[in-house]
């Protein structure tokens, strides 16, 4: 069952056995898909059957891998993490980590529903744009309780705007780290922002951009669209734009509070 406003998943079934077919739907650069073909090999030659299913999601899976700066990231399903299974995948992660950035996360089956019950924004935006390498889709019947999602999003929040008090602290006289960790917050709290026009059934940008989330959720929430605007032209820029730097990061935090007291207010079914 699907939350209100969520997207149509994104996902190639099993995909094991046509591999190539899939990693060609991908969007990305050829040593990308190289090296997740050569990775899914390695991973099976090594535990075999231990091996239940590999998942491509992120910037990767969405169309939006920026060489040198986004990471790869992959769910590996394991029926067992014993260490003895985890050091036998070690060497092929590290060298694909070391080759593209490929970044792991590693569950078992068994510990797939929790997971999405103690961090059901993580794996509810993984259901909404994956690819399946091997195996069988993992999340397909995975259920996102509401008032779970309510609480994470809220949680989430709530440490964002902690850290970017804390980074203030550190940095309010200046403007270049200020922008930096901007930089660095800018695709969290669209995720955040997009779980949150979920829980309150607004419509979802048909485009997952950061962008088109910060407009809809201002508009939604009544929060500041041009500090939020600002922000996502920031996620495609090297630079700051030359302004009040440190006003605008205030205006942000400010943002980031008043999204997080709406999570906390909101009264889910």
């Amino acid at each position: 069952m699907l939350l209100p406003g969520q997207a149509t998943r994104v996902s190639h079934g099993r995909a094991g056995t046509n591999l190539m077919a899939t990693l060609n739907t991908l969007a990305e650069p050829p040593d990308v898909q190289a090296r997740l073909r050569q990775l899914c090999e390695e991973l099976t030659r090594a535990v075999g059957p231990k091996l239940a299913a590999v998942v491509l999601y992120g910037g990767v899976a969405r169309g939006r891998y920026r060489p040198g700066a986004s990471d790869v990231n992959v769910l590996i399903i394991l029926t067992e993490a014993s260490a003895e299974t985890l050091s036998a995948i070690a060497g092929p992660l590290r060298a694909a980590w070391r080759a593209v950035r490929v970044e792991p996360m590693v569950l078992t089956p068994e510990e797939v529903d929790r997971v999405a019950a103690v961090f059901p924004t993580k794996i509810l935006d993984i259901q909404e744009r994956c690819v399946v390498l091997h195996g069988q889709d993992p999340l397909a019947e995975v259920v996102i309780d509401k008032q779970q999602l309510r609480l994470r999003t809220e949680q989430e929040l709530r440490n964002l705007a902690l850290r970017l008090r804390r980074r203030y602290l550190a940095a309010y006289d200046d403007p270049t780290d200020l922008t930096l960790a901007l930089r660095r917050v800018a695709r969290g709290l669209a995720v955040q922002l997009s779980m949150l026009l979920r829980l309150a059934g607004k419509p979802i940008p048909a485009r997952d951009r950061t962008a088109d989330i910060y407009s809809a959720s201002a508009a939604a929430f009544d929060l500041d669209a041009d500090s939020l605007a600002r922000l996502a032209a920031l996620r495609q820029s090297t630079d700051s734009d030359g302004g009040d730097v440190a006003g605008w990061y205030n205006l942000v935090l400010a943002t980031v509070g008043r999204a997080a007291d709406y999570a906390g207010q909101m009264k889910v079914a």
